[in-house]
């Protein structure tokens, strides 16, 4: 059975190893160590050399210490966190509510802006319809298609309002001719501004006409002058391979010709090569003989 020393020093052991692993770990920890030392232990900061109660009670003043500091620090993550939420929502609050204003406001002007638009456009046509109405009157001279029309209706009119009076009263045209001149002149006129118009239309008419015929004979002509590029471009390329083939047979021809006049001329002084041949070994015969002879003359003698 241990003894209450051999335990004591156990434990006090026990005690060193955590404050020296505990230094390790946490510079802070090292610090409030020195710290402790400097106040308690005389300035010794060798855990080995102090005894069991200062190492008991440094331990438990360090455990409250970090206890109490993580706690203050738990409080104040909260606490933060809390009121980043809280922040967080105001400001979604705020920013939703600016994007709907700025939503609105862009809509309101984007409304403006199509309704001036439209106001402008209505003015341009109007604009547009009215000069080309007068456009048209000035360059031909004639009142516009609305005023002779409306000058028509009037004359049209009048002539009813007169017919319809004189056949109320029969008697009453009779009596006065200057009336009746003054409806056929009302009548020649607007026959004569109806014929005008028709003549101004018809002269329009035939102006588009004569546009559209010559914008399709501008079109006619690209049109052949595309096919006939393509069939000249056809027969180049034809008439080239047609004078490459002739050209290739007469190449042809003429090297066949070549050769066969080389074959006949080698022909014919193959003869006369072998009779020279053998002549000038003939030559040769009858001089090695004669040379054959004299040396035996010679060994003879």
């Amino acid at each position: 059975m241990p003894d209450a020393a051999s335990v004591a020093d156990d434990s006090r052991q026990i005690l060193i190893d955590q404050v020296k692993s505990h230094q390790k770990a946490s510079a802070a920890f090292q610090k409030a160590w020195h710290a402790y030392c400097d106040e308690h232990g005389d300035g010794i900061y060798d855990p080995a050399r102090h005894k069991i109660q200062l190492l008991e009670e440094f331990l438990k003043t360090a455990a409250s210490k970090v206890a109490g500091s993580k706690r203050k620090r738990k409080e104040a993550t909260g606490s933060g966190s809390e009121s980043s939420r809280s922040r967080t929502r105001r400001r979604r609050r705020h920013g939703k509510g600016r994007r709907r204003a700025h939503g609105r406001r862009h809509r309101r002007d984007r409304r403006r802006r199509d309704h001036r638009g439209r106001r402008r456009r209505k003015g341009r046509r109007k604009r547009s319809r009215s000069r080309s109405s007068s456009g048209s009157s000035e360059r031909s001279g004639l009142p516009s298609r609305a005023t002779a029309i409306k000058g028509a209706e009037r004359a049209v009119a009048a002539a009813a309002e007169e017919l319809s009076r004189l056949k109320a009263d029969p008697d009453a045209g009779v009596d006065n001719p200057a009336i009746d001149e003054k409806q056929k002149e009302e009548m020649d006129n607007g026959l004569r501004t109806l014929q005008r118009e028709a003549d101004a239309e018809l002269q329009a008419q035939l102006e588009e006409v004569k546009e559209k015929l010559a914008r399709e004979k501008v079109s006619r002509l690209v049109e052949a002058e595309e096919k006939l590029d393509q069939a000249i471009s056809e027969r180049l390329k034809e008439a080239e391979d047609k004078l490459r083939q002739e050209a290739q047979g007469r190449i042809d021809e003429a090297r066949n010709l070549a050769q066969a006049k080389v074959e006949a001329i080698m022909a014919d002084a193959r003869p006369k090569i072998e009779s020279s041949w053998l002549d000038q070994l003939n030559d040769l015969e009858s001089k090695a003989r004669a040379a054959r002879a004299a040396a035996d003359a010679l060994t003879k003698s």
